[in-house]
């Protein structure tokens, strides 16, 4: 999670940039950076990711290309915008208004001034992250040993290396979760006592329970001594954990054990996508039928919201994809191939498989589901249970 601000400091006067990157940096918890404009490009976000939570420019005599630049951008490629110029020039403070200025300032300017633009940007980012409504994704065997891990830890590392999306992924196992061992991550702090203590958590908090890793992906697992079973974790904490959760991120991968009870329900009953793993057996085709049977009847969770993964896919094994259909009628189907070797290794060395074999055929599978997860438009209905966390959801 990126909780400092962000705050680039762009123009043509490196003496002016350095000055202004000192005095944000005095402010607190900013990370000031500057960009000395010395090329061809008038806009001051050429090549600029991820984009900043604000821009503070310093315009130059080129100001009225400077800004129409910055107009020409989408809103949604806009960061909040500082411009730095001399107040007399009146078409310049018009132009500014209309590339999005929130404020205009005279140089030199003064530290109330830059004091008062961050507080204001503080309270915006906090509202904004109030009406956040995560997407999740929650990963279930159908059969024990069927590879939701190795699914739900590869996928969530995609989503976080694909996109400026912050994606967090939830190990909920509380005995047997492995996924730290996936990314080479020792959890300290971790969900159990985040839990424990959720009734005070804010997205600033969770920074320390949640562990980061390199891809910008943070991992919220048990500790090696937080000792408690499935059973002990009440299902209305992890209802607030997710509301917290769904406020500080973007994306939600959830890797839920193969027990169905009051806290895992509560993840399947607001998932916006489901994927049920199995591999091609007649135990796991059995075991799978009786999920949907419960997902359907006692969660009233439509098939819409349901992907059945197929993992370690094999055309010539006795039990094929007609068989699966046939055994799952109208459930969305995708195939994961059987890769021992590679997945092995990468959960041996700790080392997701974008990273280790970026061209594997597993891995390129793994990425065009991640692309299936985002990009489908329609919604479908969830349960009624009076209380809504994530308000609608996506189906395929």
């Amino acid at each position: 999670m990126r909780y400092r601000l962000e705050i680039l400091v762009a123009g043509r006067s490196r003496e002016e940039l350095v000055m202004l990157r000192d005095l944000l940096g005095q402010q607190g918890d900013v990370n000031a950076s500057v960009r000395h404009i010395t090329n061809g490009h008038t806009d001051p976000l050429h090549d600029v990711h991820p984009l900043p939570d604000a821009l503070v420019l310093v315009v130059s005599e080129n100001w009225e290309a400077e800004l129409s630049a910055l107009s020409e951008r989408p809103a949604t490629e806009r960061p909040p915008l500082l411009v730095i110029g001399h107040k007399g020039n009146v078409e310049l403070i018009r132009v500014a208004m209309r590339a999005g200025a929130r404020d205009f300032f005279t140089p030199p300017v003064a530290e109330d001034e830059i004091a008062g633009f961050l507080q204001q940007l503080a309270r915006d980012r906090q509202a904004e992250s109030a009406r956040r409504t995560a997407h999740m994704t929650a990963v279930i065997n159908a059969k024990g040993g069927s590879g939701a891990s190795t699914v739900a830890a590869n996928l969530a590392h995609i989503l976080a290396n694909s996109s400026e999306r912050r994606t967090a992924l939830i190990d909920l196992d509380v005995q047997f979760g492995a996924l730290p061992l996936y990314f080479n991550l020792t959890p300290r702090n971790g969900l159990v006592r985040a839990l424990e203590l959720v009734d005070s958590l804010d997205a600033v908090a969770l920074e320390g329970y949640v562990q980061p890793h390199r891809s910008g992906l943070d991992l919220l697992a048990s500790a090696p001594d937080e000792l408690v079973s499935v059973a002990d974790v009440p299902e209305s904490r992890v209802e607030l954990l997710l509301q917290v959760m769904g406020q500080a991120y973007d994306d939600l991968v959830v890797d839920l054990p193969r027990w169905i009870s009051g806290s895992t329900a509560v993840v399947l009953e607001h998932a916006d996508r489901i994927l049920v793993v199995l591999e091609q057996s007649v135990a796991h085709l059995r075991d799978a039928k009786r999920l949907m049977s419960i997902l359907r009847q006692e969660l009233q969770i439509g098939g819409s919201r349901v992907t059945i993964v197929v993992n370690r896919y094999d055309k010539r094994s006795p039990v094929g994809l007609g068989d699966i259909r046939e055994a799952l009628p109208e459930q969305v189907i995708v195939t994961l191939p059987n890769d021992f070797r590679r997945v092995t290794e990468s959960i041996n060395v700790g080392s997701p498989l974008l990273e280790l074999a970026r061209k594997a055929p597993v891995t390129r599978d793994l990425v065009t589901l991640s692309r299936r997860l985002r990009e489908d438009p329609h919604q479908s209905s969830r349960k009624s249970s009076g209380w809504s966390l994530f308000g609608w959801t996506r189906s395929y």
